[in-house]
Formats: structure tokens, C-alpha cells, sequence
């Protein structure tokens, strides 16, 4: 009867570690796909940056850029509330001023920018932190990835005339999704806030 018991005891703690290693994975390829998503975004507005490529690229980038965000750059409905647009928070050590933008209108300044060109890199994927899945509705979670955003202004000359380094989280909305190949989870983006800046 023992020797039973011991064996039921260790069947449950051997599904109770494979559930939670399950669990584990599944977050973490999540997490994954979220940075993977963070780190497109900055290809992206690095494209739309730079005025050595055609304006009419830059601005195909510009509509890539949106469709990685929850409501494509519009307002939109998540568990049943309405949300405004997502928005980019911008900083510059030339002013204290936090300044919050649409991002479809964030997107449209970085192309038209005063500067002769920009560069505008961020975190590599591999070396971006994401936190722990938060459950905010039936089948929605949400994390946050952080990264560091260097910006870099030229003037006509060729020589910099403004640069900065910004630290960012950016919002990540995850749906879980059942298809007939199983569970999907689709990654969109939201919010982008800015936590401290620095010149470089």
C-alpha cells in the first residue's frame, strides 16, 4: 500500500514538473516572439529614418511599421474597452518635455525630420529584456520589452549635430488563438513609453 502511494506521489510531482516545463516553454517562445517583434520595429523606423533610401520605400515602411501594432495605428477594442491609438513617447536633453504621439503620426515626423539624414538603432534581439506574461482577459496576456534607442541627427555636412540614447518599454498585447494546427499566439505591439535619455 505504501509502495503504492509513494509511486502515485511521484506520478503527480513527474505531470505536476511537466505541466509547469510546458508552461515554461510556452512563455518563453512568447517572450521570444515578442522581442523578434520589438526588433522589426527597429529595423523598420530605422528604414524610415534614413534619407539615403526613396521617400516612397521610407513610407512603405512607414504602413509595415503599423501593422505590427494592436489596431494598426487606430483606435481599437480589447476586452471589451476602447482604446485610443497607440502612441510614442519622445524625450530630448534639450528639453524636459516628455512629449506622447499617435504613432502613425510619430512615423510621419521621423521621415520628414529636419536633419540632412538620421540614424536610429535599437537593442538587438537577442540582448532585449522582456518581463514575466501578465493576464489581462480570457485568452490575452500582456509583457513589456525594454530596450535602448540610439538616435543620431546629421547635418549637410555630414557631421552629427544631435545625438541621444533613450530608454524605452514597449507594450507587447498577446492573443492565444486555437487552430486546427493548434495554438497560435499572435504578438502585437502597443504603447512605447520613454524612461530616461541621455546625450551622447
Amino acid at each position: 500500500m505504501i509502495k503504492k502511494l509513494s509511486l502515485l506521489l511521484l506520478l503527480i510531482a513527474f505531470l505536476r514538473f511537466g505541466l509547469q516545463a510546458q508552461n515554461y516553454d510556452e512563455e518563453a517562445l512568447i517572450q521570444r516572439r515578442a522581442a523578434e517583434m520589438v526588433s522589426q520595429l527597429g529595423d523598420y523606423l530605422n528604414y524610415m529614418a534614413d534619407k539615403n533610401k526613396k521617400l516612397s520605400l521610407r513610407q512603405r515602411y512607414r504602413d509595415k511599421a503599423l501593422n505590427l501594432f494592436i489596431g494598426k495605428g487606430e483606435p481599437y477594442k480589447l476586452g471589451g474597452r476602447e482604446f485610443p491609438a497607440v502612441s510614442m513617447q519622445t524625450t530630448s536633453t534639450n528639453s524636459k518635455v516628455v512629449k506622447t504621439t499617435p504613432m502613425g503620426e510619430y512615423f510621419t515626423n521621423l521621415i520628414n525630420i529636419k536633419y540632412r539624414n538620421v540614424s536610429l538603432t535599437t537593442t538587438e534581439v537577442g540582448k532585449i529584456k522582456v518581463n514575466s506574461l501578465k493576464k489581462i482577459d480570457e485568452d490575452t496576456y500582456q509583457c513589456t520589452c525594454y530596450i535602448e534607442q540610439v538616435f543620431r541627427g546629421y547635418g549637410t555636412d555630414g557631421r552629427p549635430l544631435y545625438g541621444d540614447i533613450t530608454r524605452k518599454s514597449v507594450q507587447c498585447i498577446i492573443s492565444v488563438e486555437q487552430t486546427i494546427d493548434g495554438t497560435e499566439y499572435i504578438v502585437r505591439l502597443g504603447n512605447i513609453t520613454a524612461t530616461h535619455t541621455e546625450r551622447i
